[in-house]
């Protein structure tokens, strides 16, 4: 069993057949739609949502077969399986053996950890080269709007590239001090510099003696953890904060509920912003469920009493929180949506919406 094997048993045992596997596909993918992401915040599962981007359908595919046919999953429904006892006990005797990444947090970072893997590792590229006086070399980064950052940034600073390097040197040595839960080589064996050309995934995870995928994860767990301290301590890392400052944002909605939630906020009400965003009223509703499961502050009383959430929370503690419908056979006179609103808003009490 592989280390991504693994994972999506993680996954499957934390949805209980509530959802298609498909639903993991798309997580693990970090697809940027208010279903996954309520999804990744509902079944306790943000902290995988886009750690693998490039996996393949066909490959994920295989993944389900091959815990099928080991008996590790059983098939509840088309597309929807659980985990028999026997992939319970393999799982946990995996996650004996190979620690589970307790810093990872894909739907925390998303596209920050891409970002800043992409422009630190041109960074010392561009440093290492500079100080040694090399002025023609391929970038290790193309992506343009990566090199165009480089520039700029250096073009800005009022620090020399000699005096950049050292202080990038310190502030990287003193977040590999704080006691990291990966062996600091798993990230510095990928960088670029003069006469020093980084591994790839590929070559790493053979340095290393790892299966490709365990590396993969590995590999994220420590730059989830660098982002954490960086954020945690931008005062003491200014240079590295540098980095992400201007991509980082502290509650992750996608772009369309950031529009949905600034036109609820101008006093419009969930058909109005319909109307105005020529979208379907159920997808602003999913809008809305998404802002309140990222906690962000929105009135939304007009759609629920607060004597209907109670009892809607008191009935889901009752028939449970895994599907609305037998909540609503209890309540028949509540739509759908407010249990959902009901179910969101009270998520940090440990109630659940699937």
């Amino acid at each position: 069993m592989t280390f991504l094997h693994a994972i999506v048993l993680v996954q499957l045992q934390r949805i209980e057949g509530a959802r298609t596997v498909y639903s993991i596909y798309h997580l693990l993918k970090g697809k940027k739609s208010s279903q996954t992401i309520q999804d990744a915040h509902l079944f306790n599962l943000g902290v995988f949502f886009q750690t693998f981007p490039n996996l393949q359908r066909n490959v994920f595919d295989e993944i389900i077969h091959d815990l099928y046919q080991n008996g590790f999953i059983t098939q509840q429904d088309e597309l929807k399986f659980v985990l028999s006892e026997k992939g319970c006990q393999e799982l946990a005797v995996f996650f004996e053996k190979d620690t589970f990444p307790s810093y990872l947090n894909g739907l925390k970072y998303q596209d920050v950890g891409i970002i800043f893997w992409r422009r630190l590792t041109l960074f010392v590229q561009v440093l290492s080269n500079s100080i040694h006086d090399i002025q023609k070399y391929y970038p290790i980064v193309r992506d343009p709007d990566t090199q165009i950052w480089i520039k700029s940034f250096l073009k800005q600073s009022q620090f020399s590239k000699q005096e950049i390097s050292i202080k990038l040197f310190h502030e990287l040595s003193s977040i590999f001090k704080q006691e990291p839960p990966e062996k600091p080589e798993l990230f510095l064996i990928r960088l670029t510099g003069n006469q020093q050309v980084g591994l790839t995934i590929e070559q790493s995870a053979e340095y290393f003696g790892m299966e490709y995928t365990e590396y993969w994860y590995r590999f994220i767990h420590l730059l989830h953890f660098m982002l954490g301290t960086i954020l945690q301590n931008n005062s003491e890392y200014p240079l590295l904060f540098s980095l992400i400052k201007d991509s980082h944002q502290s509650v992750p909605l996608t772009n369309s509920t950031k529009e949905t939630y600034l036109l609820l906020k101008n006093g419009h009400s969930i058909q109005e912003v319909a109307i105005l965003r020529k979208l379907k009223t159920n997808t602003i509703e999913d809008h809305v469920i998404e802002i309140l499961l990222n906690q962000v502050d929105l009135d939304v009383s007009p759609y629920l009493s607060k004597e209907l959430e109670t009892e809607i929370i008191q009935t889901a503690a009752i028939v449970g929180k895994k599907k609305l419908k037998p909540i609503k056979e209890v309540i028949q006179e509540v739509s759908y949506f407010q249990i959902r609103l009901a179910l969101a808003k009270n998520k940090g009490n440990g109630n659940e919406l699937n």
